[in-house]
């Protein structure tokens, strides 16, 4: 008569365990949802200025546009790539300067965290391109590779056709080494550029295509926007719309100096850094020009056969356009 019990309470154990699993997952719905509410229509407006910022400068903006109207996505659409100042048609000439030390300097926040690579003769930093122009990309520590230099950092931007990461085609007018790789729109309108002169000159800003070439410059790749412009933070505090995110820079001192820049994020050693967070970090290290380059899955900073600022990519290294390289020298 009591045989059948203890195969009652068997039964029993099982439905409780599945209303127990079943709790927990209805509670983690409703705080997920509760969460992406009040971040998304709740009163923390830095926090949904960071958050849409971010998801409208990714490869994806689609993800946040049904949530808001087009004027409310106006509101907080970020700043173009091309805020940027009229570029200067007078540039340094840093012809002199002849030290090959390659300074490591690590940087460490509660935000994100990542690496300055200072290089001292700035004449040792030119574009790599993709050798397979116009079809697909390569990694950057495959362009480091093929041009035989020690460090390079994802540069320049480029499309991504149908979102398959191919990254073969350079948005805007490229430069390697004094040539003149393409990507022009045929505009005659000044373009956000971000290049180095045969003298050395770090320049960013608007320019034309013959403007470029004018000033002789040897390398460039179009990106944006200004960070720093005659030692002075170029980016207001509103400015500052792009979220946080895996984030890449270059800036030049005034001895000549390169700075590249890479902050990681996205779980990987952080959440990531702002426009903002970038703009400090070369002032502080002593900055008076400097330019945002492609951030997000595209970061990455490499330096002697290693990763100084590995990418967040789930997949490893993501195919890219360009990247700026530093040549090697014997005995580095």
């Amino acid at each position: 008569m009591h045989a059948g019990l203890p195969l009652l309470r068997a039964q029993k154990k099982p439905r409780r365990l599945w209303k127990v699993l079943l709790g927990s997952i209805c509670l983690t719905i409703y705080f997920i949802l509760s969460t992406a509410a009040a971040v998304l229509y709740g009163p923390f407006e830095n926090l949904r200025r960071t958050v849409i910022g971010a998801v409208l400068t990714s490869r994806h903006p689609q993800y946040i546009e049904p949530f808001y109207s087009a004027a409310t996505l106006k509101k907080y659409r970020p700043i173009s790539i091309d805020a940027m100042s009229v570029g200067s048609m007078q540039t340094n000439n840093y012809s002199q300067v002849h030290d090959n030390g390659i300074e490591v300097v690590p940087i460490s926040t509660s935000k994100y965290s990542g690496s300055l690579l200072i290089i001292n003769d700035p004449k040792r930093v030119h574009v790599a391109v993709t050798k397979y122009l116009n079809d697909v990309g390569q990694t950057v520590s495959d362009m480091v590779k093929q041009e035989g230099a020690v460090a390079g950092i994802n540069a320049g931007g480029f499309y991504d056709i149908k979102g398959h990461g191919t990254g073969g085609m350079p948005t805007g007018p490229t430069f390697s080494r004094g040539k003149y790789i393409g990507g022009a729109t045929g505009s005659a309108d000044a373009l956000p550029m971000i290049g180095i002169s045969k003298e050395g000159a770090l320049v960013v800003g608007k320019y034309k295509l013959d403007d470029l070439k004018t000033l002789g410059i040897s390398d460039a790749v179009s990106f944006g926007p200004q960070l720093v412009k005659d030692g002075q933070p170029y980016l207001k505090e509103s400015d500052d719309s792009w979220g946080i995110a895996p984030r890449s820079a270059i800036g030049q001192r005034q001895d000549g100096a390169i700075l590249l820049l890479a902050l990681s994020g996205r779980g990987q050693q952080g959440i990531g850094a702002s426009l903002l967070d970038c703009e400090e970090v070369m002032l502080e290290n002593g900055a008076i020009i400097a330019g945002n380059l492609d951030g997000g899955y595209s970061t990455e900073l490499y330096y002697k056969n290693d990763f100084l600022v590995a990418p967040s990519n789930p997949l490893g290294e993501r195919y890219v356009a360009t990247s700026f390289i530093v040549d090697g020298v014997k005995g580095q």
